[in-house]
């Protein structure tokens, strides 16, 4: 069922995600181009752009049409995927900046505070609890295997 609000909130944060996905790779790329070095972290960035704006446009089907559930796994697949890698980079970035403590402090608050996103959200409705347990765990898989596992250097990609 069309929900025109919510497709509005979540193509606001979209753009600007992909806002700020384009601003590290530039930055990036002007400051310190052998952060880069890593292909992880560049390939990361330049799937997290086309993900990014993929959920945007699936959102924006969902404020419109009368059947979404489509459009809303679309949008809601490309989206994490896209806003994991966009987390990556920058834990991966901390880590190679600052050091491996630091950007494990930022992967393991990440996952804390969704997980408590989460608590809250099934706390109002018990229904969700399977939903929100698919939706952190995938959430947590890839930041755990294509972030912290990075800094770590337990994985090289």
């Amino acid at each position: 069922m069309a929900n025109p609000t919510k497709a509005s909130s979540r193509i606001a944060l979209n753009t600007r995600l992909i806002a700020l996905t384009f601003s590290i790779f530039f930055l990036t790329i002007n400051l310190r181009q052998e952060l880069f070095s890593q292909k992880i972290v560049l390939l990361q960035l330049i799937l997290a752009i086309p993900l990014l704006l993929t959920s945007t446009l699936a959102y924006s089907k969902v404020s419109y049409r009368e059947r979404t559930n489509r459009w809303e796994i679309l949008s809601w697949i490309t989206f994490v995927l896209g806003y994991s890698f966009l987390l990556n980079i920058v834990g991966i970035l901390v880590g190679n900046i600052a050091g491996v403590l630091l950007a494990t402090i930022f992967f393991v608050a990440s996952w804390i505070l969704t997980l408590t996103y989460s608590l809250i959200d099934i706390s109002y409705n018990k229904s969700v609890i399977k939903e929100r347990l698919v939706k952190d765990g995938i959430f947590i898989l890839i930041q755990l295997t294509f972030g912290l596992l990075v800094v770590l250097k337990l994985i090289n990609f």
